[in-house]
């Protein structure tokens, strides 16, 4: 227990829990910007049909890919986002918590792979590992998006906590945005699942918090 306590965090761990932070500022844009990092989107989506990837940097395709979840988990750390980090801190461990619950749930995870697994095969990567449908066309990484969204639905949606966005009632009434959402709140609670997986604990960050920050800082110099 106490070796546990004093590890610092490693390199893959930061990467999956910059992941998790990536996809709740992606969540806060959608429900009250104009607009959000449409190339985090996009990357964030995609690593949900990288399903048999050997490393949570290849999940992501590369560290640039997940540049944005790094720069917000260092300024949550360092305290530079104000009162944004109450609301990306909260998206972010209910995150980990529906990755948490869908462990006691094998069904669900198996229904969650074999679409996911299929969604791949219908929106596959090029030869450089980023995805060409959805990064040449919008309207394919809609339609990626409103087939994980309604899969997210049916399953992490099903379970609690349940996640109460935040946001703009205009944005979080189009169904175009409100997909973007669930796919993004789907793509965090992977992330958090692969944090997990790497030993990731929600209580190592009160004992971190520093490691995590200065590497993420590292990260996305």
């Amino acid at each position: 227990m106490i070796s546990s306590l004093l590890a610092a965090p490693n390199r893959q761990q930061v990467i999956a829990l910059s992941g998790v932070f990536q996809a709740a500022m992606l969540v806060y844009q959608l429900a009250n910007k104009p607009t959000c990092d449409e190339s985090a989107l996009k990357c964030s989506v995609a690593s949900l049909l990288r399903t048999d990837a050997d490393t949570v940097e290849s999940v992501f395709s590369n560290i640039e890919c997940v540049g944005m979840g790094c720069g917000v988990l260092n300024q949550v750390f360092s305290g530079k986002l104000g009162t944004l980090s109450r609301p990306l801190f909260q998206y972010s461990v209910a995150m980990h918590q529906l990755a948490m619950k869908l462990l006691s749930l094998p069904h669900h995870g198996d229904v969650i792979n074999q679409r996911l697994v299929e969604l791949s095969a219908q929106f596959p990567d090029d030869d450089y590992g980023e995805n060409a449908k959805i990064n040449d066309d919008s309207a394919a990484l809609n339609d990626l998006c409103e087939q994980l969204a309604g899969l997210y639905a049916k399953t992490i949606s099903t379970m609690e906590p349940r996640i109460m966005v935040q946001g703009s009632e205009g944005r979080l009434s189009n169904p175009v945005i409100v997909n973007r959402v669930r796919s993004s709140l789907f793509a965090g609670v992977r992330a958090a699942f692969l944090w997990h997986q790497l030993g990731g604990r929600r209580w190592h960050l009160m004992f971190h918090k520093r490691h995590y920050q200065s590497m993420a800082q590292r990260l996305s110099a």
